[in-house]
């Protein structure tokens, strides 16, 4: 019998009464880290039930890297072995995919790079889909990887593409079960991180397409600093590959994912082999300066001048943690919210968008989202009364540390004082454990 893995973890969020919380915060997720890293043999073990026969691919380091256009007719593709026999999740269940499928898997020292393959007999009667950032899959044909960068077979990076050259990536928490309350009529950009998916979460990547007669083709080039992933030059991730054929309905996988699930199923992902992998740092900042001038003709003979500055700063303290700083934020280059018109005595929810929030947002979900959300981020830079409050300053650090889950933030709300709103400190570690075996601890101190 298989025994599925567990994730122990619970979430404290106290209302700070010290001025000075952004830098108490700082020591206490710093302190957080090195406790954690002190840690050794806490490596948790991979999820079991598993096949035997699970798949296994290893991509080789090139010298040469390919140009990114999606014609895939460069020599480094040409002696890579491809990946194949994908299997259908739907519409016949573990049958072979109708259409002749491949995918290859290079890197460097910089970046991975994915060639598909998606050759179809009948390239008229591709369907491309909308040219937008995050579309819905199901209503084109697509290609999408998913990366497990820990190989804990419940975590994972999501990149996806269509045959309009779309951008598609999110994070995989807990295998996407993250349960929740859907409302009528929201779509996954609007339900935020619920189910364990935030489609909200954007990296900085790059991909092409092409069609021909032959089918229609995608290239990827997907930076390491753009994934979290542990140390050491050799790296064993979990993988897979999903191909979508619109007009037949059907899905199919590299490595076979039963019909109840779907691309998240990380326990049912092959692995991927890769070696020569960088460790690097990385550093961030953004800052940025504001500048008005306003005068009333009626009643003033000057004008009133406002400056001001502010900026973030984001920091891979390792490959696998990353702390995120943030002073005077300002949003205002944020998507905005969908309008909507609420006929419900229950309150609308509205996903957190901000980038500040996003890094590892899966590390602070706990309890049931948009019923019984312990922590939800788009309450912080908003009183009781839901009018904004400026944001004078936070850190958060999230990410992971000798195999345990981690996030701690914390943020200061002007002005800085005792209110429930001014301060708040939320800490969260976690660690997905097989069968009986686990162990949780959680310490979170407001000094």
């Amino acid at each position: 019998m298989r025994s599925r893995s567990r994730v122990l973890a619970d979430t404290v969020a106290h209302a700070c009464p010290v001025r000075s919380n952004v830098i108490g915060a700082l020591a206490l997720v710093l302190a957080l880290a090195n406790t954690l890293g002190a840690q050794k043999g806490a490596a948790p073990q991979a999820a079991s039930g598993r096949s035997e026969s699970a798949r296994v691919v290893a991509a080789p380091n090139v010298s040469t890297t390919p140009l990114i256009d999606g014609r895939l007719d460069d020599p480094v593709w040409r002696d890579v072995p491809a990946l194949t026999s994908f299997v259908q999740r739907e519409l016949h269940e573990g049958q072979p995919v109708s259409e002749r499928t491949e995918i290859r898997i290079v890197s460097d020292r910089e970046a991975i790079y994915v060639g598909a393959w998606m050759f179809d007999r009948d390239p008229h009667a591709i369907v491309p889909g909308e040219k937008i950032r995050d579309v819905a899959l199901e209503n084109s044909d697509y290609v999408a990887l998913i990366f497990d960068t820990y190989l804990d077979r419940q975590n994972g990076f999501i990149f996806a593409t269509t045959p309009a050259g779309i951008e598609y990536d999110g994070q995989v928490a807990k295998e996407g079960e993250g349960g929740g309350v859907q409302q009528t009529g929201q779509n996954r950009a609007v339900a935020g991180s619920m189910g364990g998916f935030n489609i909200n979460w954007d990296a900085n990547w790059t991909v092409r397409t092409s069609i021909d007669s032959l089918g229609w083709y995608a290239e990827f080039r997907i930076p390491f600093r753009t994934l979290r992933y542990a140390g050491g030059d050799r790296q064993s991730w979990g993988l897979n590959v999903g191909r979508g054929i619109r007009r037949k309905n059907e899905d199919a996988y590299w490595s076979f994912v039963p019909r109840q699930f779907n691309i998240y199923r990380l326990s049912r992902a092959g692995t991927l082999e890769l070696h020569d992998v960088p460790v690097r740092r990385l550093g961030i900042v953004t800052p940025y300066v504001l500048g008005s001038s306003q005068r009333d003709f009626a009643t003033s003979t000057s004008a009133r001048t406002r400056q001001q500055i502010g900026g973030d700063v984001k920091y891979g303290v390792t490959p696998a943690l990353t702390l995120d700083l943030t002073y005077n934020t300002d949003f205002a280059q944020v998507e905005v919210d969908e309008q909507r018109t609420n006929l419900t005595r229950f309150p609308l929810f509205f996903p957190e968008k901000r980038p500040f929030f996003l890094e590892n947002a899966g590390a602070f979900s706990a309890g049931t989202p948009q019923a019984a959300d312990l922590f939800f981020s788009r309450r912080i830079g908003i009183d009781t009364l839901g009018r904004p409050v400026q944001i004078t300053g936070g850190g958060r650090l999230s990410g992971r540390v000798a195999g345990f889950t981690v996030g701690a933030a914390s943020s200061s709300a002007h002005p800085l004082s005792c209110s429930p709103m001014a301060c708040r400190i939320v800490c969260r570690r976690g660690r997905e454990a097989s069968g009986e075996q686990c162990s949780m601890i959680l310490r979170a101190r407001c000094a």
